[in-house]
């Protein structure tokens, strides 16, 4: 049995620009400026949460609720954003549906909360296909960057199903999220 890992946001849809703007307008209601390249560049592999904690690590020792803050405001705006759906790429929406043909676990890792994911999911058909669905926000909640958790959930449960690390491969955004991904299967892609 094989699995194919699909990282959501960056890779099956355009969320990554919406998520970093969400930020971005959420900082600037507290004051604080960020630039929208710098933040695109930070919010692979993070939650708001971190990528707010990451921009602000002064604010997190000085006033630590305000990042809190921030990455809230993100979280609503983002939401307001993705409300009726986002652009799906159809390059990587053709390589899932290929993977599911072949009999395939689909397997889809999300740096956005579960119920922005599902709702996503489900507005473009894909709730079916897909056999895991790892979020950020989904237990264990313990200390850590939640993309080293997320991956070592889906490890464990693809271990459980039988998917050896020789017969995983993932899909993810960019080269930071690629090499954690490595620690867990045979063959991490760039997308």
């Amino acid at each position: 049995m094989l699995a194919t890992i699909f990282a959501f946001d960056g890779v099956l849809a355009d969320t990554l620009r919406l998520r970093a703007h969400a930020l971005v307008d959420a900082a600037a209601a507290e004051q604080a400026r960020l630039d929208t390249a710098g933040v695109l560049a930070l919010l692979p592999g993070r939650t708001l949460l971190e990528a707010s904690l990451a921009l602000f690590p002064e604010l997190a020792t000085t006033d630590p609720t305000l990042p809190e803050l921030i990455a809230l405001r993100a979280q609503r705006g983002f939401r307001a954003l993705v409300q009726h759906g986002v652009p799906l790429d159809q390059r990587a929406l053709r390589r899932l549906q290929d993977a599911a043909t072949r009999g395939d676990r689909i397997v889809v890792r999300a740096d956005s909360e579960r119920r922005d994911v599902e709702s996503l999911l489900a507005l473009a058909g894909l709730e079916t296909s897909v056999s895991l669905l790892r979020c950020s926000d989904d237990a264990p909640r313990a200390p850590g960057a939640s993309l080293q958790r997320s991956w070592e959930a889906i490890h464990m449960r693809l271990s459980d199903m039988g998917v050896g690390m020789t017969e995983r491969t993932a899909f993810e955004s960019n080269s930071k999220t690629a090499e954690t991904a490595a620690l867990f299967v045979q063959v991490p892609n760039v997308w």
